[in-house]
């Protein structure tokens, strides 16, 4: 199991290799075989982390902003200036108008949050990242309709922006809260069932230009709650929830036809670096087959 995680950076054309916030607690409670059980069995409970992020919901926390904003280089300009109550009130600071727009070509498929994207292909199971899924695991009940082209992990780490959006006009035909474990979702959960294991909020949606598209919201150790909005129609990008502290993942269920930097990407394991409203894919042609490549 490794800490590091490969990323390309799409808007500075730039590799880097990621090391996970907490890294040494992380080493230890999921590094360690002999402390393993005791992860699995009470330290990825939800209480677990909403005692863990109960400081940060403090006033005196606001002293831990300017550090964080200058170790993960957050650019201030895209977010409004105020006054924040508590590290947790800045952690899911909103946009100002303008700093995400959405790809100006309908139909293009674009990124539902700041994130680094895995595009996986999906075959008889789905393997994020050592570990082979069924759909039936990743929305928690019996599969229903043609299977999907890609499964594509979009996944948050603590310097990105923490709300994320639809991604298409839609109608959500179904939602519904998956009760779950808080296992991280970073490198450290490498071959671990995370995505069918951890708490979800699962979204089925009809969409105008995509079809059917399943977005699978994860939570993750620490997020204090995973919230997404009660709605039965969206338009393309409208929010849809956000995270409450901490990393997070969005995994979307798709037949869109992911851009091939993306997928030569994904093949080779590295994460590309994305942000919301960001193009990553083009809306299925009709009578396009399933994808049959294989992803890490």
């Amino acid at each position: 199991m490794t800490a590091e995680q490969t990323v390309y950076d799409r808007a500075t054309g730039t590799t880097y290799t990621e090391r996970p916030a907490g890294t040494s607690a992380l080493r230890v409670l999921y590094g360690n075989r002999a402390v393993r059980p005791l992860t699995n069995a009470l330290v990825t409970r939800r209480w677990v982390s909403r005692v863990l992020a109960w400081p940060t919901r403090r006033r005196a926390s606001t002293r831990q902003i300017p550090a964080f904003v200058a170790t993960h280089s957050i650019c201030l300009d895209d977010h409004p200036e105020r006054a924040y109550t508590s590290f947790a009130d800045f952690f899911v600071r909103t946009l100002n108008p303008g700093a995400r727009p959405f790809d100006p070509d309908v139909q293009r498929l674009c990124s539902p949050a700041d994130s680094k994207l895995l595009a996986v292909p999906v075959g008889s199971t789905v393997r994020v990242k050592g570990f082979d899924y069924t759909l039936d695991q990743l929305v928690g009940r019996a599969w229903t309709g043609p299977q999907p082209r890609w499964a594509l992990v979009f996944r948050l780490t603590v310097d990105d922006y923490h709300r994320f959006s639809y991604v298409d006009d839609c109608t959500v035909t179904d939602s519904y809260e998956l009760p779950g474990r808080l296992h991280t979702v970073g490198p450290w959960s490498d071959g671990l069932p995370v995505l069918a294991e951890n708490h979800r909020v699962v979204a089925w949606l009809e969409t105008e230009r995509f079809g059917t598209v399943v977005a699978v919201v994860v939570g993750a150790m620490t997020v204090g709650r995973v919230l997404v909005y009660p709605r039965t129609t969206a338009a393309r990008g409208d929010e849809q929830g956000r995270f409450e502290l901490g990393g997070s993942t969005v995994v979307l269920l798709t037949d869109a036809q992911v851009d091939d930097d993306i997928v030569d990407r994904s093949r080779q394991g590295v994460e590309t670096r994305v942000r919301l409203g960001e193009a990553v894919g083009t809306a299925p042609a009709a009578g396009t087959a399933p994808a049959t490549d294989t992803a890490p």
